[in-house]
């Protein structure tokens, strides 16, 4: 198979931010119906992708970028989340109409870097591909016209400036004391040098760049503002692809640098604030956007206990959680977007949700379902999700963090069913129904219908993560 095949995901988003880009530049935004354009741009990136799957592993660009089937899995999942939030965006109101191309082109150039996050396999493309998603995340978020949205930017800005000077602070080292920049040379380096305070200390400011994406405990500041004032499908596309790509490259990393000794104990550290600070504060949000963002915080560290098992197990089902996490989470901002149209309010607040189920019962199934998923009540893909990234985490000895993990989920359950307490049990102060666009109801099926099957019959998508993770391992 000719090598330009294994980039095919890639060059499609290249074509399309070029397209975006010309049409930016000339202008032509009035003439142009650029959310078909879009939506089958993405269609055919995940086609790409899953034609990917049929490819051996390669890697090239000097050992600096691998196509395997690690990197292909996730990218799947990006373009699926990409997809997701296209359909999301078929009525950006909140955003002016002269920065929608703007939007799209940012849009794309963060999901591209996102892909060449889950391929990189060298310190110099994985910071090239960390900031060209991360630089489009900041902008995208400052898009909407108001002074809360560019405050909100600017701070995710220096938040994320700053965790990009750790970054490269952290490579710095590993990549001095290793004498290359390969993530695998740095690896077979680690055997040496992994007692070396310099080198922990490079590992875990390295690490930190990557919690900043996953919004853990201590980098989640910038997730309750910025989740709160970006507009709706900017909000759940930083909820789910950024996740995801954070998982994938934690995962990549840890596979060569496994988590060992004091940088165990930090990590799990981290998780336990995160899990704690994330639910609490959930616990007195009003405003839903906020809600979830505190939401993710404490989700982030349920992600971190799969991964400091250093495990094959804990690997593939963190690989399965950012999966399950993707659906559920873009399941609950579709509710989100459809009542801030309803309701012509961005941020929604708990109140907004009232009488839910009268005015749409499929509505009130869709959020019932997605939180009791999130908050991991079986049969739902978040209880298996939960179920084996714990189980991997067990076996490892770190029954305490299950154990927290575990009570923290109970507490999750307050304020997820306070949410759908003012769905089902509040009357309503509007009793019109609400009116869901065609593309929106068959997105709302779809990730219906993933919650509840993932959750029942999880074995394929089991054995599809534990074999993409498999031959990630292999070099």
């Amino acid at each position: 198979m000719p090598h330009c095949l294994f980039f095919l995901p890639e060059i499609a988003l290249l074509g399309v931010a070029l397209i975006l880009l010309c049409l930016m530049v000339s202008k032509k935004e009035s003439s142009v119906d650029l959310q078909p354009f879009m939506v089958l741009s993405s269609i055919a990136v995940f086609a790409t992708v899953a034609y990917s799957f049929k490819s051996s592993a390669v890697s090239t660009f000097y050992g600096t970028y691998r196509v395997d089937l690690f990197s292909q899995g996730f990218k799947a999942l990006l373009a699926l989340a990409f997809f997701f939030t296209i359909v999301l965006s078929e009525d950006l109101n909140v955003i002016p109409k002269r920065l929608n191309i703007e939007y799209y082109l940012f849009l794309t150039t963060s999901m591209l870097g996102m892909m060449m996050i889950t391929s990189s396999s060298d310190i110099l493309t994985l910071y090239v591909s960390l900031e060209l998603s991360a630089y489009s995340l900041y902008l995208l978020s400052g898009l909407k016209q108001d002074k809360k949205a560019s405050e909100a930017s600017v701070k995710y800005l220096i938040f994320g400036a700053a965790t990009s000077g750790l970054f490269l602070w952290g490579a710095s080292l590993l990549c001095g004391l290793a004498k290359t920049t390969s993530l695998v040379g740095i690896a077979v380096a680690s055997e040496t040098l992994m007692t070396q305070p310099a080198f922990l200390l490079g590992l875990i400011f390295v690490s930190f760049a990557f919690l900043f994406k996953l919004s853990n405990f201590p980098f989640h500041f910038w997730a309750p503002d910025v989740y709160e004032s970006s507009a709706t499908p900017v909000t759940a596309f930083i909820g789910t692809a950024s996740k995801a790509a954070a998982v994938a490259i934690l995962i990549r990393v840890f596979m060569f640098l496994t988590p060992t000794g004091n940088f165990v104990y930090l990590l799990g550290g981290l998780a336990f604030i995160s899990m704690t600070i994330g639910n609490t504060a959930a616990l007195l949000q009003k405003d839903v956007k906020r809600l979830l963002a505190y939401s993710s915080v404490a989700q982030a560290g349920y992600l971190i206990i799969g991964l400091l098992s250093g495990s094959f197990e804990g690997f593939s089902s963190s690989f399965f959680y950012a999966v399950a996490y993707v659906l559920m989470n873009t399941a609950a901002f579709l509710v989100v977007l459809i009542i801030s149209k309803d309701s012509k309010e961005d941020n929604p607040q708990i109140a907004h949700f009232d009488g839910l189920a009268e005015r749409s019962p499929f509505l009130a199934l869709i959020l019932l379902l997605s939180l009791l998923s999130l908050a991991g009540i079986p049969p739902l893909v978040g209880f298996t999700g939960k179920w084996i990234l714990f189980s991997a985490a067990m076996e490892k000895g770190h029954w305490f963090l299950v154990l927290w993990a575990v009570l923290n989920s109970v507490v999750s359950l307050f304020y997820y069913l306070t949410l759908v307490k003012h769905a089902y049990l509040e009357k309503p102060k509007n009793h019109a129904p609400l009116v869901i666009s065609g593309s929106l109801k068959v997105t709302g099926l779809f990730l219906l219908a993933a919650i509840i099957c993932l959750g029942v019959f999880p074995d394929c998508l089991i054995r599809l993560t534990q074999a993409a993770v498999l031959n990630g391992l292999i070099w």
